[in-house]
């Protein structure tokens, strides 16, 4: 190799090392107020709302464990594997509408939110100091658009206080 061609891919290295660096998540330089942002976006979540999803996390993690021990298993036949392929995608799936729900009903403008989707239906929690029929029916044909097949809907609207107590 030539001592040209041998400079140019050094040279890139050291560019690429370089914008790694200063495009890393953990470098801090120039963004102190990302920090200030990041917490007040976490202190806004209510630790009741947060344990919440947490146990409903907890509760998908043991059943995406379950499925990967079959998917694992040498025993399994190959329709089994696939069946739990295909459940680990509906979890998965499942999720990712809760999530993406909660944020659209916090962008209505309420202070968090939690939607939870089981078998009997879709349970919705909204903190907010007031609530509405219109903005019931609002947050229901939202669920009803975000999930196939929902037999039952049921909004919550909670202040505060009321999620604090309980």
């Amino acid at each position: 190799m030539k001592k040209n061609h041998l400079a140019l891919i050094f040279l890139t290295v050291i560019t690429m090392v370089a914008v790694w660096y200063l495009k890393s998540p953990t470098n801090n330089a120039g963004d102190e107020n990302n920090d200030e942002i990041l917490d007040a976006a976490v202190s806004s979540r209510l630790d009741v709302i947060t344990a919440m999803r947490e146990a409903v996390r907890e509760e998908r993690s043991l059943a995406v464990a379950a499925l990967n021990a079959v998917i694992a298993s040498d025993e399994s036949s190959v329709t089994q594997k696939a069946s739990a392929l295909s459940e680990k995608q509906v979890i998965s799936d499942l999720t990712e509408k809760e999530v993406v729900l909660e944020i659209q009903i916090i962008n209505l403008g309420y202070q968090d939110a939690f939607v939870h989707c089981t078998s009997s239906g879709v349970e919705v929690v909204v903190v907010a100091n007031e609530n509405s029929g219109t903005s019931a029916v609002d947050i229901i044909n939202m669920v009803y658009t975000s999930f196939d097949n929902v037999n039952n809907v049921v909004v919550n609207f909670q202040t505060v206080e009321e999620l604090t107590k309980a």
